[in-house]
């Protein structure tokens, strides 16, 4: 292993700063949070995808269904501002930050049950939002035991 200062690392690597992350991680929870708001009080049936999973990827990002999760976040007027381009799962994943497997936790009916209603898809949005990141868990962690 060859040393390196951190100068070097710095030009070598892409650093950004940690408030720019908090700040991202936070906007991500504040959609996330609006996204379940509306989805709760979405009066009527919600649909979600069934076995996304076995989707291609390339085709998997161009899923789409009307009274899907992801139809009621397009008709939100400040979503489609902050730039949701769409109703398509790709679409989603992009703005809400998600990875494959947290839109497969939230936008497809596996594990459900059968109880399929806006109340539980929120309640798995709301999941995701409060997940903590892995910088949350360490900081949280190095303030315990007085290592910060």
């Amino acid at each position: 292993m060859k040393y390196r200062t951190l100068e070097e690392i710095t030009k070598l690597a892409g650093v950004e700063p940690v408030e720019a992350r908090r700040d991202e991680i936070s906007l991500r929870r504040q959609r996330l949070e609006r996204l379940a708001t509306l989805i709760e009080a979405h009066v009527g049936r919600i649909r979600l995808f069934s076995m996304m999973e076995y989707v291609p990827l390339k085709e998997r990002v161009k899923l789409r269904q009307d009274e899907s999760p992801l139809s009621i976040a397009h008709r939100d007027a400040l979503f489609r501002e902050q730039g949701l381009a769409g109703d398509r799962l790709g679409d989603a994943v992009d703005f809400f930050q998600l990875s494959m497997r947290e839109a497969h936790h939230i936008f497809c009916d596996c594990n459900y049950s059968g109880a399929i209603t806006p109340a539980a898809v929120a309640a798995r949005t709301r999941s995701v939002a409060a997940k903590k990141t892995f910088g949350e868990l360490w900081r949280s962690f190095t303030r315990r035991f007085g290592l910060a």
